[in-house]
């Protein structure tokens, strides 16, 4: 008796960390993140298997195809413009909506033909999104004369299994745009274009909006930018500045000498915080000019305390953060006129600090201070 190992058969010898079969390589199916659901239209292909027998050209088995695409369409989970049979494959132009991965939507949908009328699929499916508009004109001429490149039919014929959706019939919405006659072995093919491509299985928010994509050109407007500037004087709500004091720091072109704002404790303690942040890197912490960038090597600005800006009006320090001076640049973009007032607050109280009067002082703080000095 020949033993079990003698009646095996012997195979060509693999290279050492080869698997022992060939792998089936499984195709993604994954959509890119930075796609919209109005520019995505999907060639399909679904293959029969085994190759090379009629299962779908069949009337019985087209009918029930047909009808499965249309209670699809009807129902939102997807939506075909387009279907051709063939007698073992079928192509497809498809949009998907975002609910469901299109593996998922396809797969569920040859597992119910295959119960249905018993249609023998391969596993997988092939798929490739459409980017122009161009290209879904070549892809559904390419579709339509399937059948004439396979010998099926003459140019002039008919096909019997091609099946095109109806917009009306599938209850979507009227920005739908079809594409023209004339391509061979078909009727009028109601395809949509990406920028209108709007469907009902879509969500209805301002993300599946008609809109330009950003820095996209624009046959609308005669630079070709689909971009605009505003037009000019155009104030964003909440904007307008109706107080010339409390935005420029003037009143008739002269600087204001109070603060147009109430002065409080908060106010104070927002002037504090914004000071350290933006300017005690070179004003200092006291506002002696000796901040840390001037301590590497940076000029050294001017001290608050110099009689000349002690002297000045508040308004003034305003105008500095608003329009910069000398080698400081202008602090508008980075603070907000509110925080600007509050800074100019701080630097008066920076500034009664280093030269404050102590018979200014309430008399049991001025006792208090008095005390401490002994």
């Amino acid at each position: 008796m020949r033993s079990s190992k003698a009646t095996q058969k012997v195979g060509r010898a693999r290279p050492p960390g080869a698997p022992k079969h060939p792998q089936r390589k499984k195709l993604p199916h994954d959509r890119p993140l930075w796609t919209r659901p109005e520019d995505e239209v999907f060639f399909i292909t679904v293959c029969c298997n085994p190759r090379h027998k009629n299962q779908l050209c069949r009337s019985q088995n087209s009918r029930e195809i047909f009808d499965s695409v249309e209670f699809r369409n009807r129902n939102h989970i997807w939506y075909a413009h387009l279907v051709v049979l063939m007698p073992d494959h079928l192509h497809a132009l498809i949009s998907f909506p975002y609910e469901q991965p299109i593996r998922q939507i396809v797969s569920d949908w040859k597992r119910f033909l295959a119960t249905k009328v018993k249609i023998q699929w391969q596993r997988d499916f092939f798929d490739h999104r459409l980017r122009k508009e161009e290209s879904y004109r070549e892809k559904a001429d390419h579709i339509r004369a399937n059948p004439i490149r396979a010998g099926l039919i003459a140019e002039s014929d008919e096909w019997p299994y091609f099946w095109v959706a109806d917009p009306q019939k599938d209850n979507t919405n009227s920005e739908y745009r079809t594409l023209c006659r004339g391509a061979p072995g078909g009727r009028a093919l109601p395809l949509i274009a990406a920028a209108a491509l709007l469907v009902t299985a879509c969500r209805h928010d301002m993300m599946n909006e008609p809109r330009a994509k950003t820095f996209a050109q624009s046959d609308f407007f005669k630079d070709g930018a689909s971009a605009r500037l505003l037009p000019l004087n155009v104030v964003p709500r909440g904007q307008a500045q109706v107080n010339d004091a409390l935005h420029t720091g003037l009143t008739n072109g002269v600087y204001v000498t109070q603060l147009p704002t109430k002065l409080t404790p908060q106010l104070l303690g927002r002037g504090q915080e914004r000071h350290q942040a933006f300017c005690a890197e070179c004003h200092g912490r006291v506002g002696d000019g000796n901040g840390m960038v001037v301590q590497r090597g940076f000029p050294v600005p001017p001290s608050y305390h110099l009689e000349r800006l002690r002297n000045a009006p508040i308004g003034h320090f305003f105008d500095v953060m608003t329009n910069g001076y000398g080698a400081m640049f202008s602090y508008a973009a980075q603070v907000e006129p509110q925080d600007r007032w509050a800074i100019a607050a701080y630097i008066r109280a920076l500034q009664l600090s280093q030269h404050a009067n102590p018979n200014d002082l309430p008399p049991e703080v001025r006792n208090k201070l008095e005390a401490e000095w002994k």
